[in-house]
């Protein structure tokens, strides 16, 4: 058992010699019988006079960490008889911390004790497990920054795949500079760390905006019609050209969509019939419904195939481009139908919906892979590329490189059980 204070160092027997009444006192008992712990110092503080500032529990497996702040009301000469006879009792190791009546102290026990700090949360996140050495280098480089960890909580059952850490960050950190620096330490272990304000919001998200191609579905479906069409590598030349920076695009689009003219529509029932969706996909959106969110697909892609997903995904909006057909039906015309749907009439749309549903931007999520996805997931409270170009993935906020969308519950800080709770038909 040991006693400290703030100036020197005092034992628990004669530890009210040097308190006044309204003394402020840290009182943290930790032991191996759970709430036995809890109980017995509650039980020494009903019976003095004393008020209860704030409390808190740790606990690892058997043992806890019981922390009780207080206000001493009078001579409280019993109060530490009792606590010290309790941890005696209970196996304990009873601390206590004297606080200075002109000492400011944190909000909350949890919070680190400085001054001037941001509160965010960081969760790291590797399907096939968080190694320590990554652990290792990313406390190092909190420690570099001067990031103080307030908790931490393990998110994944079984194996430790995803953590979440609570964090108290310096006010005069360059957020970018840190952000960059997070990037790097995830290409490093191909681990995933998305750092997010701590606020009402993160786990308040209302609505989800969806890319379609190689994000909700693995596949590109213009390069799916194109292979049926025979002018697939014709397609693939112009999709590079757009990547390479050489046309943007609209005009992309327009050039691959010209080389479908003649293309029987009947194309579109047979992909709908081969259409791979992303592993989670179904998962992820049946969770998301069941705790009120609103679903949407904003795609570069063709509205025929939009709301088919939409449908199968119980999405409530969809939004895509339309191939314009010929006159009897029957073939694509090489023309669109209306406003293309680029990067920024998704951010558009987006910002359209989130207003429809009188929903803010911060409780909106935006999921992508492309570089048209950009505006999109800059607009939205949290965006987040999904196994994105390397570009994408530089500059979007959050990333998610594994294999499945599930993996989204995580960054909103659900849990296993959680997710468990949701994905289930009760």
């Amino acid at each position: 058992m040991s006693t400290t204070s703030q100036s020197n160092l005092v034992t628990s027997q004669n530890i009210w010699l040097h308190l006044l009444p309204q003394q402020k006192i840290l009182v943290s008992l930790t032991g191996p019988h759970g709430t036995d712990i809890i109980g017995c110092v509650l039980d020494c503080m009903a019976k003095n006079d004393c008020e209860i500032e704030d409390f808190m529990l740790s606990r690892l497996h058997h043992n806890v960490t019981f922390g009780v702040l207080i206000t001493l009301k009078s001579d409280n000469a019993n109060l530490f008889r009792d606590l010290d006879e309790a941890a005696k009792k209970w196996d304990g190791n009873l601390t206590f911390n004297v606080h200075n009546q002109q000492d400011i102290l944190p909000k909350s026990l949890e919070d680190a004790p400085y001054k001037n700090r941001l509160k965010y949360t960081a969760t790291v996140l590797n399907q096939n497990g968080l190694t320590p050495k990554f652990l290792d280098e990313w406390t190092k480089l909190l420690l570099r920054e001067k990031i103080s960890v307030e908790k931490m909580q393990k998110l994944s059952e079984g194996k430790l795949i995803c953590a979440d850490y609570k964090l108290s960050v310096p006010s005069e950190t360059d957020l970018e500079r840190l952000r960059q620096e997070l990037f790097q330490l995830s290409i490093n272990h191909r681990t995933d760390v998305a750092l997010q304000p701590f606020n009402v919001f993160r786990k308040h998200k209302r609505l989800v905006v969806f890319d379609m191609d190689s994000t909700l579905i693995q596949q590109e479906v213009i390069d799916e019609i194109a292979r049926m069409a025979g002018v697939v590598n014709e397609v693939a030349a112009i999709t590079e050209a757009a990547m390479n920076g050489e046309i943007d695009f609209q005009e992309s689009l327009r050039r691959r969509v010209s080389l479908l003219k003649g293309t029987s529509v009947d194309v579109l029932q047979t992909i709908k019939k081969n259409l791979i969706f992303t592993e989670g996909a179904h998962l992820l959106c049946k969770a998301l419904k069941k705790v009120g969110f609103k679903l949407a697909v904003i795609s570069g892609g063709f509205i025929p195939l939009a709301n088919y997903v939409k449908n199968e995904l119980g999405l409530d909006y969809a939004f895509a481009n339309q191939l314009k057909v010929s006159p009897d039906g029957l073939t694509f015309t090489g023309e669109l139908d209306g406003p293309i749907v680029d990067g920024k009439r998704k951010a558009e749309l987006l910002e359209v919906i989130a207003q429809a549903e009188n929903i803010r931007l911060d409780q909106v999520i935006a999921v992508g892979d492309g570089a048209n996805d950009l505006l999109m997931l800059a607009k939205a409270g949290l965006g987040i590329a999904f196994n994105a170009k390397p570009r994408v993935q530089k500059q979007a906020r959050a990333r998610i490189n594994q294999k499945s969308l599930k993996y989204v519950l995580y960054l909103l800080g659900y849990t296993d059980e959680d997710a468990q709770q949701l994905f289930s038909d009760d």
